[in-house]
């Protein structure tokens, strides 16, 4: 994903460098992005958000790199 595609609330998966694009690899996540910067996305994970709503979940830092577009 380049950073100038995100846009929060759009649905991303992570696949971390260290997967090879396998969306299979047990690090791949599913989120939503919340915000964005100069640098970064911020993606808060579906794992979270289940457990704690939107309003009490983190974001967290990623790379947009690292991101893919749910399709």
């Amino acid at each position: 994903m380049n950073l100038q595609d995100a846009k929060p609330n759009l649905r991303v998966i992570y696949v971390p460098s260290h997967a090879f694009g396998n969306l299979k690899h047990k690090h791949v996540e599913y989120g939503t992005i919340s915000s964005i910067n100069k640098k970064y996305v911020f993606v808060k994970f579906d794992k979270y958000l289940n457990k704690f709503g939107w309003d009490v979940t983190i974001s967290q830092s990623c790379d947009p790199i690292d991101l893919q577009v749910v399709k």
